[in-house]
């Protein structure tokens, strides 16, 4: 190797103190700018590019192109950056094995918008970093006690631990929890005394809770999605009916509205937004429940019926993972389930994957790192504290930790933050419940 080459060592020396510039760079541009969201992921995907770019070429003269590139997850890029700068890229136009990975990047995002791409497979370049994967948030909910609780429980992916953060302004049971654009909503519930419409935010950056805009009708047992900004606010029930109302929240202006109802009502229903559609996953229509799924097209403000489950559900968790629906434990009328069904929008095809080593009704699911986490719920004879994960490379649950807290009808969301932003408020306003 030429005296004058760059080793792989000093590539990576030099990118490292880059990556430090460049940081500074968008730091110092975020404070004067207004942008946020993808518009500003992208500018610090170019940035960053421009500054790894030098050291591509010393990998490209070194024959270490394509060992650097296995390192670069391509498919989590933006689609319009990914095609719009890295694949026009000459020294990655010109490597036949760069070429199969920006393949591979083209793949995922085209299988994520629904259509078919045959053989397509999931790999490590699909899955986030842990330190970019985000919090998972478990928040409020119910244990033997009977009480609401309004603590709240985060979940370090690196450490592998959970801790409490600042406790809601109220205490918040079968209540509806999101997060949208790096904050956590926690809408309505119920708080030992009333149903509440009220909803409060996290911001981790200020790390506290605010109180927001009330929806119109107050309601437990909700279900929230979010789809291309705005929140839904879907079913749920009072001690009298169980409701199809859904709201639609607009985080600018504070404000709620009323959209078109579902055609069915539904109490302890589970929700989540996949690819342009937000679905509405079983529940309770007052009388039993729920196999029917519907689905609701913004652009027509119309719910359709879609194929039904093969497990009547309420009180279930759902998620999305690989562009599949997950439907997760709940209760058949009364008697909790283990049973999880995967639904895929490209087929309009129902499938049972492997069950919940426990059953699990009221359980808090969200993804993270390429697998589902199942948090809390109830068995039948005790409040769990629990949690298990999903790999669904290996079809397989395992118990991954536990809360504090036994808790069943908690929210469970990941919000992309950071962990150390939030403040560990040590063991919460209380010790380990009783999960009887």
């Amino acid at each position: 190797m030429a005296s004058e080459s760059l080793n792989a060592k000093q590539a990576r020396n030099r990118l490292t103190k880059g990556k430090r510039q460049q940081h500074q760079q968008i730091k110092n541009r975020s404070s004067v700018s207004d942008g946020d969201g993808e518009d500003s992921f992208i500018f610090e995907a170019n940035e960053a590019w421009k500054d790894f770019h030098g050291s591509l070429l010393q990998f490209y003269e070194n024959g270490d192109l394509c060992d650097v590139t296995l390192k670069v997850r391509l498919p989590l890029l933006p689609v319009d950056f990914l095609m719009g700068v890295v694949a026009k890229e000459q020294i990655v136009k010109q490597n036949l094995k760069c070429r199969d990975l920006l393949d591979e990047a083209r793949n995922y995002h085209l299988h994520l918008s629904s259509r078919a791409v045959p053989d397509f497979e999931y790999s490590i370049r699909t899955t986030p970093r842990k330190h970019t994967a985000g919090v998972l948030f478990c928040v409020g909910g119910r244990g033997g006690s009977g009480d609401p609780f309004r603590s709240i429980e985060c979940y370090s992916i690196n450490k592998n631990s959970w801790f409490f953060g600042p406790e809601m302004n109220s205490r918040r049971r079968h209540v509806g929890v999101i997060s949208v654009e790096g904050k956590v909503y926690a809408v309505g519930g119920h708080d030992g005394n009333e149903h509440l419409g009220s909803m409060e935010m996290f911001d981790p950056l200020t790390n506290k809770w605010m109180m927001k805009a009330s929806m119109n009708t107050k309601r437990r047992g909700i279900a929230l999605a979010s789809l291309g900004g705005p929140i839904y606010a879907i079913g749920g029930l009072d001690d009298n009916t169980c409701f199809n109302d859904v709201e639609r929240y607009d985080i600018e202006s504070d404000q709620w509205s009323t959209v078109a109802p579902m055609n069915t009502p539904r109490g302890g229903v589970g929700s989540v937004a996949l690819v342009n559609h937000v679905y509405a996953v079983g529940g309770n229509d007052g009388v039993a429940s729920l196999s029917s799924v519907e689905r609701y097209d913004p652009h027509l403000d119309k719910w359709i019926e879609v194929k039904e489950m093969g497990q009547r559900r309420a009180g279930n968790g759902v998620s999305e993972l690989h562009g599949c629906l997950y439907v997760v434990g709940g209760f058949d009328d009364n008697s909790p389930l283990s049973s999880v069904e995967r639904y895929d929008p490209r087929s309009n095809k129902w499938d049972y994957v492997a069950a919940l080593t426990t059953p699990r009704g009221g359980v808090g699911i969200a993804t993270v790192m390429g697998k589902i986490f199942a948090v809390g719920g109830h068995n039948g004879n005790a409040y769990l504290n629990t949690v298990e994960a999903f790999d669904p490379v290996l079809n397989r649950w395992e118990l991954v930790g536990s809360v504090s807290h036994c808790r069943a009808g908690a929210g469970v969301a990941v919000c992309a933050c950071l962990t150390s932003q939030i403040r560990d408020v040590g063991h919460g306003s209380s010790n380990v419940v009783d999960c009887m």
